[in-house]
């Protein structure tokens, strides 16, 4: 039977099978394969593999465009392996980092801490120094709010006071029992009194006295002269001025509420010259200065005046913050002797000039 012979050996050929379909792998090739052909069924794995990877690469991938954008990111560098048949290749492989498990710092909460009793910082205000009051309130809230007390400020005008002939009648003990200003009266009287003890009042005034360049970019919203034994005594108050205070009084704001007066009267810490500053120019003679109330301080030169005995003042007043701008109105002053820039808490502020002028002294030399 020659045609059954024929039909048997295809069947028991492995080889023609491989060729008709090269990605299968019989029980046959694993049971009866001869020994020295080893590289045939290697090479068929590896096909089986590469069809697979290839079949997995065909698939659709339904993730999000987001979502793929994991695959490329990251460090990647060429890395070099050997394959299945023994033979090395070069391929570009992602680097993987090794997680590090870190331990979440415990952000600290409003709860740590020791929190005393406001009866406790009450107490240690009571032996606070003036000039350490700052650092005391910067403690905590509670020293904070006890600063803010009248208490406080009453505790500190008792402790510090002395009675002195150039002390202002608002500054006096019978009148110290209003809460409205409170802490502007007693800072206020802390310079008539504890200060210049603490410090020399000549080496003081030099230490503190500011250059009348540091007034710039402020607006004059007050002026005024007076006449002393042997000179005249030229006074601007010039208050800071920001662009954005600016901007809201040019706009057409909602007016609002008036507050409570009660609450007004209650105010510890109200001080209606705050930042205000008084230049206070001291004069041989009288000169007639334009009115430059409203302006804005743009420039402050001083030169020699002729014949060499005095000095002149130029002051520069405008309308713009920037002192680029020329100034509409210049101010002259000439035989100038003394220049002072005065402080809302300094003894020498004129704050009831209109009702008692309180005339400075008159050996005001130039500083």
């Amino acid at each position: 039977m020659p045609g059954s012979r024929k039909a048997a050996r295809r069947r028991l050929n492995p080889h023609e099978n491989n060729k008709k379909c090269l990605g299968d792998v019989t029980l046959y090739d694993f049971a009866n394969s001869p020994s020295g052909n080893h590289a045939r069924l290697k090479k068929s794995t590896t096909n089986v593999s590469s069809e697979v990877k290839q079949g997995m690469i065909k698939q659709e991938d339904n993730r999000a465009w987001d979502e793929k954008l994991d695959d490329f990111e990251g460090d990647f560098e060429l890395v070099e392996q050997e394959n299945e048949d023994g033979k090395k290749e070069v391929i570009l492989k992602k680097q993987s980092k090794p997680c590090r498990r870190t331990k979440l710092k415990e952000l600290p909460t409003a709860d740590t801490g020791v929190q005393y009793p406001l009866d406790v910082w009450f107490l240690i205000s009571e032996y606070i120094r003036p000039e350490d009051v700052g650092r005391f309130a910067g403690i905590c809230k509670s020293a904070f709010h006890v600063v803010n007390t009248a208490k406080f400020w009453f505790h500190m005008y008792k402790r510090f006071y002395k009675s002195s002939a150039g002390l202002p009648e608002r500054l006096q003990p019978e009148c110290m029992v209003r809460l409205y200003g409170l802490r502007t009266c007693v800072i206020r009287t802390l310079h008539y009194s504890y200060f210049p003890q603490k410090i020399d009042t000549q080496v003081l005034d030099a230490s503190v006295q500011e250059d009348p360049h540091s007034l710039l970019k402020r607006q004059c919203c007050l002026m005024w002269h007076q006449k002393g034994k042997n000179q005249w005594f030229f006074f601007f108050k010039l208050k800071e001025v920001t662009l954005s205070s600016r901007r809201l009084s040019c706009r057409n704001t909602e007016v609002k509420p008036r507050p409570d007066l009660i609450e007004m009267l209650e105010d510890v810490s109200a001080n209606p010259e705050d930042s205000c500053k008084i230049l206070r120019v001291t004069c041989s003679k009288y000169t007639l200065a334009p009115l430059v109330i409203g302006l804005i301080l743009q420039s402050v030169s001083i030169t020699l005046s002729p014949g060499f005995r005095h000095h002149r003042l130029h002051l520069g007043f405008g309308t713009a913050l920037t002192p680029k701008t020329p100034a509409s109105q210049v101010l002259l002053l000439d035989g100038v002797v003394g220049v002072r820039v005065l402080d809302w808490w300094h003894p020498l502020y004129p704050h009831q000039h209109a009702a008692s002028a309180v005339l400075p002294p008159s050996d005001d030399a130039w500083d």
